[in-house]
C-alpha cells in the first residue's frame, strides 16, 4: 500500500513539476473547427475512394502541422474530413491553408544548400566558421563564396571546385554498362555546399525501364604537377581543405527555405526534403496533371522502384521528355550535378519527395522507372503522390465553426463543477453507510486519479468534454468495486466471522465479481473506440483507462487498506465501519447484533 502511495503521488509529483499537463481539446480551450466535402465542378460527389480520402489528410495533416497548432486533430468521418485546430484564432487563414488545391511540380534541381542547422550543430558550425576565417587569414566579413566569386572574375577560365582533389585529373571516356544499383544511402557528391555525411542529391534516378545507361564521364587523380597560385585577392587557395570545409558549413548557415506563401509556380526557390536537406530549385516544368497513374514495385536488382507513367501528347509525356532532354545535356535551365546528369526535382506542397537524376534524353512514356535507395514506404509514399499528382481530389468547407474560448472554458468549469458535485454526495452517501471505509474507497480514488492524470500528461492525450463525461461516469466504476467488497465482507461478518479474519477471504471472492464487472465495461468501452469516431472515442478511452486503473488500484490499495483497518484497533468498533454487530464487554471478538442475527439467518 505504501509502496503503492509513493509510486502515485510521486508520479503526480513530477509531472506537475516537470510542468506537463492534459492538452484541452476544440470543445475545452476554443479553437477551429471545419468539415471538408470531396467536390467536383462545384458539385458534392460520393465517388471517392479511401485511398484518396487518406491522401488527402496526410496532406492535410502536414499544412495543419506548420500552422503550429497543438495537437491538431484530423480524421475522415465517412467521405467528409474533419479538421480541428484547438487554440486557432485565425479562421480565413486556416480555411485557406487546409482547403486549397496542391499541385505536383517538377522542378529542375540548380544547386544544394546542404543540411540546414539548428540548435547546439548551429552554434558549434558558427564557431568552426569563425576559427577556420581565422586560420585562412580572412578579414572579417569576407565570406567564402565572396573569395570563390572573386577568383572567378579573375580566373581566365572557371576555377576548379573548392571539394575536388588539387591535383591534375586525367578523364576516363564514357562507358555503356547495365545500370549500375544503387550505392546505400543519400549519394556523395563533391559539391562544396553538400555535407558529406549527409549527401548532395539523393541516390535516385530517372531511367528507361530493362535498359542500359551511359555512365557519365568520370575523373581519376592524376600525378600533381604543379601548384596553381591563388588568383583571389585574399591570397587563399580554393583548394585547401579549410576553404573547402569553411564554404561548406557558411552554405549549411545560410540555407534557408522560402516559405509556402512564396513558393511560385514560376519562381527559383529553396525547398527543403523531409530531412532537411534544402535545393536550389528553378521554375516549374510541369505538373502531376503530365502524370497518368503510378506504381512500386521490386526492381530487377531487388530494390524498391516507382515506375510513373505519363499521359501521352503534347501535355503529358512531351513535356516530361522536354526537361529530360535540357537535364540529361546540363543545360543552364538544368545544370549538371558534379557527379553525372542535372536532376529533376518532384515537389507537393512545398517540400521535395525525391529529387532523381535525368539518365536518358528520351523516354517512353510507360517505360520510366524511377530508382534509388528506397525502402518500401517511401516508394509507394512516392508512388501514391504521383498517382494523384497534388490533393487527390478537390475539397470545400461543408462547414467551419469558430469555437470561442469563453464557450470551452464554461464547458470545462461545468464539468469540473458536476464531477466534484457528485464526488462529494457519492462519498457523503459512502461515509453515512460505510463510515471509515469511505476513507480507504477515497484513497483508492485518488490512487487512480493521480495516475490518470499522470498517463493524460505524459502520453499528450486530448481532454475533450466527452472525455470529461467518461472520467466522470468511470466514478461509478470505481465505487461499485469497494460497495462489492464492503458488502460482502459485511455479510461474512454477520454470518457469524470475525473482522479481522474474515477479510482477506471477503477480497478474493469480491475481487473476481469486480473483475467480471470491469471486464464487461472494458469490451463496451472497446467496442466504442473502434467504432466510433470523433469526440465519443475520447469518451471511451477515458472509461477504459479508468476501468483498467480501478482493476489495478482495488488490489494494490484497496485490498491491503482494508486489511490494515482489519487488524488495527478499529475492528473492534465494527460500527464505525458500517458493520451493525455488539461488541462483547470482555473484549472477545464482537457477536452479531440479535437484529443483525435474524436478517443473516
Amino acid at each position: 500500500m505504501v509502496a503503492t502511495m509513493v509510486v502515485a503521488y510521486g508520479a503526480l509529483i513530477a509531472t506537475v513539476v516537470a510542468g506537463r499537463t492534459p492538452t484541452l481539446g476544440l470543445d475545452l480551450q476554443g479553437g477551429i473547427s471545419v468539415n471538408l466535402q470531396p467536390v467536383r465542378n462545384g458539385e458534392v460527389v460520393d465517388d471517392v475512394t479511401p485511398e484518396q480520402l487518406d491522401q488527402a489528410i496526410s496532406i492535410i495533416r502536414r499544412r495543419v502541422d506548420a500552422l503550429g497548432v497543438a495537437e491538431p486533430e484530423v480524421s475522415r468521418q465517412g467521405n467528409t474530413i474533419l479538421v480541428q485546430l484547438p487554440g486557432a484564432k485565425d479562421q480565413e487563414q486556416v480555411l485557406e491553408t487546409v482547403g486549397k488545391t496542391a499541385e505536383l511540380r517538377f522542378r529542375p534541381v540548380l544547386g544544394d544548400r546542404g543540411a540546414t542547422l539548428t540548435g547546439q550543430a548551429r552554434t558549434d558550425a558558427e564557431a568552426k566558421v569563425a576559427e577556420l576565417s581565422a586560420a585562412l587569414g580572412l578579414p572579417a566579413g569576407v565570406t567564402a563564396q565572396q573569395v570563390l566569386d572573386d577568383e572567378q572574375a579573375r580566373s581566365p577560365q572557371p576555377p576548379p571546385d573548392p571539394a575536388a582533389d588539387p591535383a591534375a585529373t586525367t578523364t576516363v571516356p564514357p562507358t555503356t554498362a547495365p545500370a549500375p544499383a544503387e550505392p546505400s544511402g543519400p549519394a556523395t557528391t563533391i559539391d562544396p555546399t553538400a555535407d558529406p555525411n549527409t549527401g548532395g542529391g539523393r541516390s535516385v534516378r530517372f531511367r528507361q525501364q530493362g535498359e542500359t545507361t551511359t555512365v557519365p564521364p568520370t575523373t581519376v587523380p592524376a600525378a600533381p604537377t604543379t601548384t596553381t597560385p591563388p588568383l583571389n585577392q585574399y591570397g587563399v587557395s580554393i583548394s585547401d581543405e579549410r576553404f573547402i570545409e569553411l564554404y561548406r558549413l557558411q552554405s549549411q548557415l545560410t540555407a534557408q527555405t522560402t516559405p509556402a506563401g512564396e513558393d511560385q509556380k514560376d519562381a527559383t526557390v529553396q525547398l527543403a526534403d523531409r530531412d532537411g536537406f534544402v535545393y536550389e530549385l528553378g521554375p516549374t516544368q510541369l505538373t502531376g496533371t503530365a502524370v497518368e497513374t503510378a506504381t512500386a514495385g521490386i526492381g530487377q536488382d531487388g530494390l524498391w522502384t516507382v515506375n510513373p507513367v505519363f499521359k501521352a501528347g503534347p501535355d503529358g509525356i512531351d513535356l516530361f521528355n522536354a526537361i529530360a532532354a535540357k537535364c540529361n545535356a546540363g543545360d543552364p535551365i538544368c545544370p549538371s550535378s558534379q557527379t553525372g546528369p542535372g536532376r529533376l526535382a518532384i515537389v507537393l506542397d512545398s517540400e521535395v519527395l525525391s529529387a532523381p537524376a535525368i539518365n536518358e534524353a528520351n523516354f517512353s512514356r510507360d517505360q520510366i522507372q524511377i530508382s534509388g535507395d528506397f525502402t518500401e514506404e517511401q516508394a509507394k509514399n512516392l508512388a501514391v503522390a504521383l498517382r494523384f499528382g497534388s490533393l487527390p481530389i478537390e475539397l470545400a468547407p461543408q462547414q467551419a465553426e469558430l469555437v470561442s474560448a469563453t464557450l470551452g472554458e464554461g464547458a470545462l468549469r461545468a464539468g469540473i463543477i458536476a464531477g466534484l458535485l457528485g464526488l462529494a454526495l457519492v462519498f457523503a452517501y459512502l461515509f453515512a453507510y460505510y463510515r471509515l471505509l469511505a476513507l480507504i474507497t477515497f484513497g483508492s480514488m485518488t490512487i487512480s486519479a493521480s495516475f490518470l492524470w499522470v498517463i493524460m500528461s505524459n502520453l499528450n492525450a486530448t481532454v475533450t468534454l466527452a472525455g470529461v463525461v467518461g472520467i466522470i461516469v468511470s466514478i461509478g466504476i470505481s465505487l461499485d468495486s469497494s460497495i462489492v467488497f464492503f458488502e460482502g465482507w459485511k455479510e461474512d461478518v454477520l454470518g457469524g466471522a470475525t473482522v479481522r479474519t474474515t477479510v482477506e477471504r471477503s477480497f478474493s471472492s469480491a475481487y473476481a465479481t469486480i473483475v467480471k464487472a470491469d471486464v464487461s465495461s472494458l469490451i463496451g468501452a472497446g467496442v466504442l473506440y473502434w467504432l466510433s469516431i470523433g469526440p465519443v472515442r475520447g469518451f471511451a478511452f477515458y472509461l477504459g483507462v479508468m476501468t483498467l486503473l480501478d482493476l489495478v488500484a482495488a488490489y494494490v490499495f484497496l485490498r491491503p487498506a482494508s486489511i490494515l483497518v482489519a487488524r488495527s484497533s478499529w475492528a473492534r468498533h465494527p460500527r464505525r465501519l458500517g458493520i451493525p454487530v455488539d461488541v462483547p464487554s470482555d473484549g472477545s471478538d464482537p457477536e452479531p447484533s440479535a437484529a443483525a442475527a435474524g436478517v443473516a439467518s
